[in-house]
């Protein structure tokens, strides 16, 4: 019996031995395990992570491909009516031939007063040599150009980066020598390049008061400094001046518009001029915070 119970003693103390041993592994293990699942939990996460991450620029690459894909149609699809347009405030004008007064209906001068020698365009050469000290390697587009005669001017003086003349005389491209693309500026423009400043002299009071908002977001789209502007104030009179306004109301439009006048260099600029009309109302106008494209990140513009 003795002999029995000290082995079932020796047994005993063995087991009791192992388990301590085991007791003491496995709480060695309990320190090290929740470092080492750490690990593989992070590595599931990384990899997790990553693709969602790839999923993510999968999904930007989609979006920017779609988006760019509008835009292109939306270009074409102005390209389109501009085209349209010409070809049709061409028939207008054929139509009107020989009427004094004749423009299309969207405010474009016919063939015959679109010409230079017409008697109707004048090109205040006093002003010039400020326009170019003013507009000095920036990049310049002019909405209504007339017969292109600021664009040689400024042009030639080989002081800007670049000069690009528009108007919506459905003749424009012939009357000017090719010097000037025509604009319908009645009508949403897209797809054009974004200029330094816009200048826009004698034309507002040309277009048709329910085409004013339109003419008004073509040129403040495209300006990414700002708009040289001179507007008509009423009781001036010229010829088919339908849309004159005041000076202030002017003012308050583009300040809603995010643009801010600029009263020195405005002043600097009417001084210079020799054309009453412009020594009158001829404005500068700047863009109070920088640009922002938040639709489109190619060269042409969006809004």
């Amino acid at each position: 019996m003795r002999v029995a119970e000290m082995c079932r003693n020796k047994t005993t103390i063995a087991l009791v031995v192992v388990i301590v041993v085991l007791c003491w592994v496995l709480l060695f293990k309990s320190f090290r395990r929740p470092e080492e699942r750490m690990f593989f939990v992070n590595d599931n996460f990384q990899i997790e992570k990553d693709d969602v991450t790839k999923k993510n620029d999968n999904f930007q690459i989609e979006k920017d491909d779609v988006t760019n894909m509008l835009i292109a149609q939306r270009n074409n699809v102005s390209r389109a009516l501009n085209l349209k347009q010409q070809k049709l405030g061409q028939l207008e004008c054929e139509k009107l031939q020989g009427k004094p007064g004749a423009t299309s209906e969207t405010g474009g001068w016919c063939k015959q007063t679109s010409k230079e020698d017409s008697g109707e365009h004048k090109t205040d050469k006093k002003l010039v040599p400020v326009l170019i000290d003013f507009f000095q390697g920036k990049y310049v587009a002019s909405f209504g150009d007339g017969p292109g005669r600021y664009k040689q001017l400024l042009s030639d003086s080989g002081k800007l980066i670049g000069y690009d003349a528009y108007d919506g005389a459905p003749y424009c491209d012939i009357t000017s020598e090719g010097r000037v693309r025509f604009l319908d500026l009645t009508l949403p423009q897209y797809g054009l390049p974004l200029y330094d400043w816009v200048m826009s002299l004698e034309v507002a009071e040309h277009i048709p008061a329910e085409f004013q908002s339109v003419y008004v977001d073509n040129i403040i789209r495209h300006a990414k400094e700002g708009i040289l502007l001179s507007w008509a104030r009423p009781g001036q009179g010229g010829y088919q001046h339908i849309n004159e306004r005041p000076f202030e109301y002017v003012v308050n439009l583009l300040d809603t518009l995010g643009f801010s006048h600029d009263k020195d260099t405005s002043e600097r600029l009417r001084n210079a001029a020799e054309f009453s009309w412009l020594r009158n109302n001829v404005n500068v106008y700047r863009r109070k915070a920088p640009y922002s494209d938040t639709f489109s990140k190619s060269p042409e513009v969006y809004i």
